[in-house]
C-alpha cells in the first residue's frame, strides 16, 4: 500500500485547481479511487481543502487573464485585398473571435456556478474522502515550529506546518510517504527536486522510513505507475457494467439514478457509458428521457471533443437536441 499526501503550494491545491488538464483530473481521479478501495492511503487535511477554497478565484482569474489576452486578429497586407483567400482569412477571423466570446461567456457562467470539471472532480473527493482537522493542540504545535525557523513554512505562515505534523502523527511508521507539492519549503535549496533534509532526518528519526517528494502528479505516476493506472472506483465501475446487461427501462433508470450520485466521470468512463447504449437497447432506446439526457448532458456533453465512434457521437447529439427543446 502506498501512502500519499496532497499538499497546497505552488500550481496544487489539495490536488487539483483549475489548471489541471484533462489527463491529470483523470490520473487524480483514479489516485482517490485507489485510496477508497484500500490499494492507497491518501491523507487530505482541512487545511488543504481550505485552502483550496481561498485559492480557486485567485487561480481562475490568472487562467482567465491570459485567455482574455489571446489576440484573434489576422494582420494581412493591403495588398492581399481581392485574393479569395484573404476574405476567407477575414470570415474565419470573425467566426473564432464569437467562437471565443461565446466560449468565454459559458465558461463564466460555469466558474460561478462552480461547475468546472475540477470544481466536480474537487466535490466528490471533498464528500467522499476523510478529512483530517486542525485541533488546537496541533495548531499550537505547528505555531511553536515556525518560531523555531524549522520547515516547511515561511513569511509566519503555519499551514504546511499544520500539515507536516499531521503527517507524523498519522502515518504508519516504516511507511514511506510520497508528497506531490510545488511548494519550495518541501525542497532541498541545493538539489531542488529532492526532499528538504531537515524534513528527510525528522522523518526517518520518527516514523523509521523515506519522505518522497514530486512537483507533479504525473511525475510521481511515470516513476512509480509506469501508465498502470491506479484502482479503478468499484462502485462507479458496478454500475456501468450493469448498463451493459440491464433488461429492463425501469432497471436501467434506477441505475442511472445512482450513477448521476457521482460528481466527476473520466473520458474512458463516459466512452464505456455511451458504448452501453449502443449495445444495449433498453439503454439506448431511453438515452433522451429527461433524468438519462440529464445525466448524460452533464458528464458526457463536455467530453465530446474526445469521443470519436460515430454512434457514440449520435447519441451525444441527441442528448444535446434533447436538452435545447427544454430550455
Amino acid at each position: 500500500m502506498g501512502h500519499f499526501y496532497f499538499v497546497a503550494g505552488g500550481q496544487y491545491y489539495s490536488g487539483a485547481n483549475i489548471h489541471f488538464t484533462k489527463d491529470e483530473l483523470d490520473a487524480l481521479s483514479n489516485v482517490f479511487a485507489s485510496h477508497s478501495v484500500g490499494n492507497a492511503k491518501v491523507y487530505l487535511t482541512q487545511q488543504v481543502c481550505d485552502e483550496f477554497k481561498r485559492n480557486r478565484e485567485a487561480k481562475i482569474k490568472d487562467a482567465l487573464k491570459r485567455f482574455n489576452e489571446a489576440k484573434y486578429a489576422a494582420q494581412l497586407p493591403s495588398f492581399t485585398k481581392g485574393y479569395p483567400e484573404h476574405e476567407r482569412i477575414l470570415t474565419l477571423t470573425q467566426e473564432l473571435q464569437q467562437l471565443s466570446k461565446r466560449l468565454h461567456d459559458k465558461v463564466s457562467e460555469d466558474i460561478a456556478a462552480q461547475r468546472l470539471q475540477a470544481d466536480a472532480l474537487i466535490a466528490d473527493i471533498f464528500r467522499r474522502t476523510e478529512i483530517i482537522k486542525t485541533p488546537k493542540e496541533i495548531y499550537e504545535r505547528a505555531v511553536n515550529r515556525g518560531r523555531l525557523g524549522n520547515p516547511p513554512g515561511k513569511n509566519d505562515s503555519i499551514g504546511d506546518a499544520i500539515n507536516w505534523i499531521i503527517l507524523l502523527e498519522k502515518v504508519t511508521n516504516e511507511e514511506d510517504i510520497h508528497i506531490i507539492s510545488e511548494d519550495g519549503d518541501f525542497y532541498s535549496i541545493l538539489e531542488e527536486n529532492t526532499v528538504s533534509p531537515f524534513l528527510a532526518d525528522e522523518w526517518k528519526a520518527k516514523k523509521n522510513s523515506q519522505v518522497r517528494v514530486y512537483r507533479t502528479l504525473g511525475s510521481f505516476m511515470k516513476e512509480h505507475f509506469n501508465g498502470i493506472e491506479f484502482a479503478f472506483d468499484k462502485e462507479k465501475e458496478d454500475l456501468i457494467a450493469q448498463l451493459y446487461g440491464v433488461p429492463t427501462f425501469a432497471h436501467c433508470h434506477a441505475v442511472i439514478a445512482k450513477l448521476a450520485e457521482f460528481s466527476y466521470f473520466s473520458v474512458d468512463e463516459v466512452d464505456r457509458i455511451l458504448a452501453a447504449a449502443c449495445v444495449n437497447n433498453q439503454f439506448g432506446w431511453i438515452v433522451t428521457d429527461s433524468d438519462v439526457s440529464d445525466f448524460l448532458n452533464r458528464v458526457a456533453v463536455p467530453k465530446c471533443g474526445d469521443i470519436f465512434e460515430p454512434e457514440r457521437v449520435d447519441i451525444l447529439n441527441k442528448v444535446i437536441e434533447e436538452q435545447k427543446t427544454r430550455t
